[in-house]
């Protein structure tokens, strides 16, 4: 539960003309509609105008009305704590966790300890992503999205009630800023550590009384603190770009239509991992040095994939898309439609061994699209003791993926060979849904929900060539998911500054397929949909003039055919990655929030997630035994082990905090000193074997800002990591190693921007 202060805003220069509520603390894990992220009309004028308390210390006052669990992060707390990824805000949001796949920028999400490790990419998320109401179900297409934003959303799950997709977890919504009815444009510039610099800009303003346009662009270069273990070359370097256009216009009164363009380019080096331990063939030393790493790929497996020879680790990563949305008033409801696609073009080369042999060196294409429609009719947000929203949500999938690997350094005994494989996926997914509020008494109001998803995939063209050895064609895989969920929630607000909520929610995620280095039929057998029951309860409170805010609330998950990334044990092969499903799992947790104005311009922050899991069904291969066993005898033999009761190894505790002071020199001039914490449990991801382990890890922030009261320019300082800590953000296992990707250390940098 997350909040932030308006010293953040002053900090940033959110006091541009086009950004809403200069005066208002800029996060917070307030209990507003996810759907409110979508529609940013409403949710951009709410700080301003609720109640009619314009400069209310604490800000989304409305939300704290609503019996939802929502954390808001503000723009101006997004350029406070340099969000410029995903990635970065798993430290901003109670038991939020969102982790690279690899080495590459494919996010994997655990919301409450719901998520999904999808290493084969081709995969509905736990947590779906949303950028101006339009979903991402593929995790690469999260990536060069964090500029020019109005804020982000994350919301618990399950969702699918309102719009879009049924996922399990949750969702993440992004919203971009929108066109300006007077002309505004901005430039700014970020330089830090490592040769890292940052460079945003957008113009915004009108065509004519009824059109208005916006552009915005982002381009980061260099920032790489990784270092080749065999020559000094540093790795890591950003080299990438983004664009976004906007139309808005008002075809009358009523009627209004938005297109948005995007692009982004991603030409960086790809991230390098450093050694846990070999486990087959020792190679390499474990690094003591997480910022170390090493590659070299050799000259065949380069000229076959069809790159120069003696290149780093890359990624060639191109995003796109086009979107139309539309809306009319009919003065008893809201017609909304959106119509989008959206294609990537992804090629990454990795070395997943951390060295110059060839054990796990990895070369992958995947090129996907996705077209959504959806429609949307609502009498939300008007004077109604009824409220009611009803709509459908449908979208097609395609996908079309290779994967190369190359193990000839593994030895004669293991894989000698460059391995290929590669597949077709086809996916429709129909999501319909159906929402009601009705408001018994002044102090009770009670809501439910209902949704049916349909989701029909199919794996086609199947093949794995072991160049030299073998080549396998598998046949045509089909999995289809036919789904019901509903929600059920009753909230009471006991005094103008109190709410009691409650709610229970039974939601679904679809099946699949795996589908990356597919060598046997077992492989293919489709994992079930997953479901979860889920109960919550809470109480949000104002007090002493809306300068403290107090919120509470604990969840229970009943959780069934939990989706998971298992191993399973080939011989003569060694493991390979299967999604399977566990039939029974619980979860629980509580989240908190305390954010206080206690004199004017200081503003203070505590929030905290805890959350506890536990495998009631599971049965898994134990690794450790497997690898101990191959070690003395040199032949993979299958162990398996119960964990029932065994604590599934979601990171029990985070915490983060924010205390910001905005001091007036004079009239003119305003100074903001802004520091920040986050702290996230340790975590394991794969059952019994403590390699796998995140160890627990502790970070602190801190920035000085000078603006002119007027706030049309800014220049700041600041320091992330302060405490140069080493922390590691993934492991993973590879053919030979266990591998794993370290956060990044301190950096230092300065800001400046200017806004007309």
């Amino acid at each position: 539960m997350l909040c932030c202060s308006a010293a953040t805003i002053a900090a940033t220069g959110a006091r541009a003309a086009d950004m809403a509520a200069p005066k208002q603390p800029a996060r917070t894990l307030s209990h507003a509609p996810a759907q409110h992220a979508a529609h940013p009309g409403p949710m951009a004028n709410e700080a301003i105008t609720v109640d009619g308390l314009r400069n209310s210390p604490l800000n989304l006052r409305k939300s704290q009305h609503v019996g939802e669990v929502v954390t808001h992060i503000s723009a101006s707390d997004l350029a406070v704590h340099h969000v410029d990824t995903l990635q970065n805000i798993q430290n901003l949001v109670p038991n939020l966790t969102i982790q690279p796949q690899g080495a590459t920028a494919n996010n994997n999400f655990s919301l409450r300890g719901v998520g999904f490790k999808d290493f084969t990419s081709n995969n509905t998320p736990s947590v779906m992503t949303y950028v101006d109401g339009v979903a991402y179900p593929i995790g690469f297409m999260t990536s060069g999205l964090m500029y020019d934003l109005a804020g982000v959303d994350v919301m618990p799950g399950p969702v699918g009630y309102t719009h879009g997709q049924a996922v399990t977890a949750g969702e993440v919504n992004i919203t971009t800023n929108t066109p300006t009815d007077t002309f505004h444009a901005g430039v700014s510039e970020d330089i830090a550590s490592y040769a890292r610099s940052r460079t945003s800009l957008y113009v915004s303003g009108p065509i004519s009384n009824r059109l208005r346009y916006r552009i915005a662009g982002y381009t980061a270069h260099g920032g790489g603190y990784q270092i080749n273990r065999y020559n000094g070359e540093h790795l890591g370097d950003a080299n990438e770009g983004a664009l976004r256009g906007k139309l808005d216009w008002d075809v009358d009164s009523r009627t209004s239509i938005n297109v948005t363009g995007h692009w982004a380019q991603d030409d960086s080096d790809t991230p390098g991992v450093f050694n846990v331990k070999d486990l087959v063939t020792p190679f390499i030393a474990p690094d003591t040095n997480n910022l170390i790493t090493g590659w070299g790929f050799r000259p065949a497996f380069t000229k076959m994939i069809g790159v120069p020879a003696n290149t780093k680790p890359f990624r060639n990563d191109t995003t796109w898309g086009i979107d139309l949305t539309g809306r009319h008033d009919f003065g008893w409801a809201e017609l909304k439609s959106i119509s989008a696609y959206e294609a990537m073009y992804i090629h990454n080369l990795l070395d997943l061994d951390s060295t110059n042999v060839a054990t796990d060196d990895q070369y992958f294409t995947n090129n996907s699209n996705v077209f959504s429609q959806e429609v949307w009719l609502s009498n939300e947000n008007r004077p109604n003791r009824f409220q009611w929203t009803i709509g459908a949500y449908y979208a097609r999938t395609a996908t079309k993926a290779r994967f190369f690997y190359d193990f000839s350094g593994s030895g004669p005994k293991l894989r000698p060979y460059i391995e290929a494989t590669r597949y077709n996926q086809d996916i429709q997914a129909f999501n319909q849904y159906a929402t009601a509020s009705y408001r018994l008494a002044p102090r009770w109001k009670l809501s439910a929900s209902v949704n049916h998803e349909s989701d029909d995939r199919h794996l086609s063209n199947l093949e794995t060539i072991q160049y030299g050895f073998s080549d396998v064609h598998f046949p045509t895989h089909g999995a289809l998911t036919n789904e019901f969920g509903g929600k059920g929630e009753l909230d009471f607000q006991a005094t103008s500054n109190v709410l009691v909520f409650a709610d229970v929610r039974k939601g679904f995620k679809p099946g699949g397929f795996t589908a990356n280095n597919t060598v046997i039929s077992q492989q293919l057998n489709p994992y079930k949909p997953e479901s979860l029951l889920a109960y919550e309860g809470g109480i949000k409170t104002d007090w002493l003039d809306h300068r403290l805010r107090v919120n509470f609330d604990g969840f229970y998950y009943d959780y069934h055919d939990q989706q998971i990334l298992s191993l399973e044990l080939v011989q003569s092969y060694g493991l390979v990655g299967d999604f399977v499903n566990i039939p029974k799992s619980t979860i629980w947790g509580l989240e908190g929030e305390i954010d206080a104005n206690p004199l004017p311009g200081l503003f203070l922050e505590q929030h905290f997630g805890y959350q506890r899991g536990r495998y009631d069904d599971l049965k898994f291969l134990n690794t450790t035994a497997v690898y101990a066993n191959y070690a003395k005898t040199g032949v993979f033999t299958p162990a398996y082990t119960s964990y029932d009761g065994f604590d599934s190894g979601i990171p029990k505790l985070t915490l983060n905090g924010n205390v910001s002071y905005v001091m007036h020199p004079n009239r003119k001039w305003d100074v903001t000193w802004q520091g920040d914490y986050s702290y996230r449990g340790s975590q394991l991801d794969v059952p019994g074997n403590e390699i796998y382990r995140l160890p627990a890890y502790f970070l602190m922030g801190m920035s000085l800002n000078v603006a002119p009261h007027h706030g049309r320019w800014s220049v700041g300082v600041y320091v992330s990591n302060l405490l140069d800590r080493r922390y590691v953000v993934t492991k993973d296992n590879g053919y030979n190693s266990f591998y794993g990707i370290p956060g990044a250390p301190r950096f230092v940098g300065a800001t400046m921007r200017y806004d007309l």
